[in-house]
């Protein structure tokens, strides 16, 4: 059976991924400045046999890694990035590694080399002639910027691609069957004038500025739908308090069911901005949209293929030692905390006295997946993605919990589940032309009455936005 020679490959690789995943753990890099992770990817991705560039058009960190020749060609998404300010060392209590230092509080470690593990097992059943087609692994940076995969698609990196395949690490062991969120990530800059901090009245406060932006974004709030939500963070302006600062910056992400929400909300948010220069008597300098994405189609063919190996696969294959970590952390939690962490990553309320997810959940009541990415691709191509258990019931993403997981055997053994998922999806893809040309039906249907716009600009440049 191929598929099972395709698993046996994943097992058999498994040492090498896990210190992978590990190495890319305790060595965490934000978005835009993943040298480290992708390098090393690169150098066993090609080690392994597979064409690879390491550097595409303004994104230094990004890669494709490429096998075989002719059709379909299946591509996988990797991402390993990491958070700020999130260093937690692999254990079930709060215990910093380096103060100040970064994270993987969203599992992009694990993420990307469970990406890694599933392109080189199905390169090995090419090379042996039991599958016919290409399998393309894609390193995508600064998807917690929301950016990588959309200035990959506007320059032609997934072009002729028959289907992309995404998982995510999570409590949850289920396929995305809803629309995620559409996001605008944009940075608002203010010039004012400094003067002496006792002389004020002759100077113009670009810091003010900002602050009674977010006052009145936060007026706003009740005045736009209730599904259109934003976050924001003041960067940093680098003058003491005896200058009046005369730069200071405002970052929003927004978010919304659907991108015709946000394209009708943010022109709001852009007059508050210029209302609070001109109290201020400051210049609303630029507004800079960085990146963002509409909301996630998902292709409810590929997303049956995904419970179809799952089931077969028998869940991750937690151990003894996993469900004592993992009960060391939630023992932490209250009753309520470890409820919201559940009904966050949408788990069934049979699984709620859990402690990890060994069960596949086939599919969610919900409407929406209360997150966002930058999966635009999702409107150009069939795209299936899925989640698979990395960490215990209860425990949300962007924590020191979760961080603590994805550098332990929890997150390793999450995400050899993950591979074997993503691998044997491919098996299935590249062997079945019916179910292929399902797939792509599906798509032409559900794309049929869609406009895609991309939302950044054809000269637009990566950037990465300084927190200080």
């Amino acid at each position: 059976m191929i598929k099972k020679k395709v698993w046996d490959c994943i097992d058999q690789n498994s040492d090498m991924l896990k210190k992978m995943a590990r190495d890319i753990w305790e060595n965490p890099e934000v978005s835009l400045e993943e040298e480290y992770a992708s390098k090393l990817q690169a150098k066993v991705l090609e080690e392994a046999g597979l064409k690879v560039v390491l550097g595409l058009k303004d994104l230094p960190t990004a890669l494709i890694a490429e096998y075989g020749e002719g059709k379909p060609i299946i591509g996988i998404l990797g991402e390993y990035d990491a958070l700020e300010s999130l260093s937690q060392d692999s254990v079930p209590e709060r215990k910093v590694r380096v103060q100040g230092g970064h994270g993987h509080g969203c599992g992009h470690n694990l993420l990307g080399t469970g990406g890694v593990g599933a392109a080189i097992a199905i390169k090995e059943a090419i090379e042996r002639g039991e599958l016919q087609g290409t399998i393309r692994y894609y390193g995508c940076p600064a998807e917690e910027e929301l950016i990588g995969k959309l200035f990959m698609l506007r320059d032609g990196y997934f072009d002729h691609c028959d289907a992309l395949l995404y998982w995510h690490p999570s409590s949850n062991n289920m396929p995305w069957r809803v629309p995620c969120l559409a996001a605008t990530s944009v940075v608002f800059s203010f010039k004012g004038l400094t003067a002496h901090a006792p002389q004020a009245h002759i100077g113009r406060s670009a810091l003010d500025a900002v602050e009674l932006m977010n006052v009145g974004a936060n007026y706003l709030r009740e005045h736009l739908p209730r599904e259109v939500m934003f976050h924001y963070s003041i960067l940093g302006n680098g003058i003491a308090p005896n200058t009046v600062p005369d730069r200071c910056q405002s970052w929003y992400m927004m978010r919304a069911p659907k991108r015709v929400q946000l394209d009708e909300a943010f022109p709001r948010l852009v007059d508050v901005a210029k209302g609070a220069a001109m109290m201020t008597g400051t210049t609303l300098e630029s507004v800079e949209v960085l990146g963002g994405g509409n909301e996630v189609i998902v292709n409810q063919t590929i997303a049956d293929l995904f419970v179809k190996n799952m089931n077969e696969l028998g869940g991750p294959s937690f151990t003894e030692a996993d469900y004592k970590f993992a009960k060391e952390l939630t023992d932490q939690f209250t009753p309520e905390q470890k409820l919201r962490g559940a009904k966050a990553f949408q788990i069934p309320a049979e699984y709620h006295d859990q402690i990890l997810l060994d069960a596949v959940v086939p599919k969610t009541d919900a409407d929406v997946f209360p997150v966002s990415g930058d999966a635009d691709l999702s409107w150009v191509f069939p795209f299936g993605a899925v989640y698979c258990a990395t960490w215990p019931i209860g425990v949300f993403t962007h924590t020191w919990q979760a961080t603590a997981c994805t550098g332990s055997d929890i997150g390793f053994h999450g995400m050899l589940f993950a591979s074997k998922t993503l691998a044997g999806a491919c098996c299935e893809l590249m062997t079945d032309e019916n179910l292929m040309n399902k797939v792509k039906d599906e798509f032409k249907e559900t794309s049929k009455n869609l406009e895609y716009k991309i939302n950044i600009g054809a000269d637009a440049v990566p950037k990465k936005v300084k927190l200080t």
